[in-house]
């Protein structure tokens, strides 16, 4: 696993391409995941796009695992994407949050996201799920995320079931990292299925 402390533990390259780490790039490649009016193929360009100054060795497929790598944060799956606290729940959407987001930086790191040149997706990541308690961000991330069965108390349970809804986020059937899995899927069976044709053709001198 990546550690952000080490050297080289924010990565501006892949495969000895430049890539285009900053954190605006990442949020654009979520509105692309997002966008239903995209099929899986521009998606996947779009995506790659949003990452990579030209593709890696390896083509497209390697480029899109890639893409699903740094977007992980080098994290493997079981390590999760789900932010603070202990349940699967969304901690955070950084489009409908992103107000709440650029109030808590402003207030816990005196960082002005709108004027800010450069943040590494790994390190404005690394912040966000760390902002201290008193932060507008880390509160709606505590109530998300919040497991209700284990408060005893009828009554605050009620309470908290009630601010949970407050700041609920819509229910998505299938999480922006599994949709970057689906994509890397495709991509590879693609790509698979291409090369099997290509060997196919040069077998019988097509």
């Amino acid at each position: 696993m990546t550690c952000l402390l080490l050297e080289n533990g924010l990565p501006d390259s892949i495969d000895g391409v430049t890539i285009y780490p900053d954190y605006r790039n990442m949020i654009r490649f979520e509105q692309i995941l997002d966008d239903s009016a995209l099929n899986d193929v521009e998606k996947t360009v779009l995506g790659v796009k949003q990452l990579f100054e030209e593709l890696p060795p390896g083509g497209m497929a390697r480029a899109v695992d890639r893409l699903q790598w740094f977007y992980r944060r080098g994290r493997d799956l079981k390590d999760g994407h789900t932010g603070a606290g202990k349940s699967n729940a969304r901690a955070y959407d950084l489009v409908i949050d992103a107000g709440c987001i650029y109030a808590s930086f402003l207030q816990a790191y005196h960082i002005d996201l709108t004027e800010i040149r450069f943040l590494h997706w790994w390190a404005f990541t690394s912040l966000l799920e760390n902002l201290p308690e008193d932060t507008p961000m880390a509160q709606r991330m505590h109530l998300r995320t919040m497991e209700l069965s284990e408060i005893k108390d009828a009554k605050l349970r009620q309470q908290y079931q009630r601010m949970q809804k407050q700041v609920a986020l819509p229910r998505k059937s299938v999480t922006r990292t599994q949709r970057v899995e689906k994509l890397s899927e495709r991509v590879e069976r693609r790509y698979a299925e291409a090369k099997k044709e290509l060997e196919r053709r040069e077998k019988h001198g097509l």
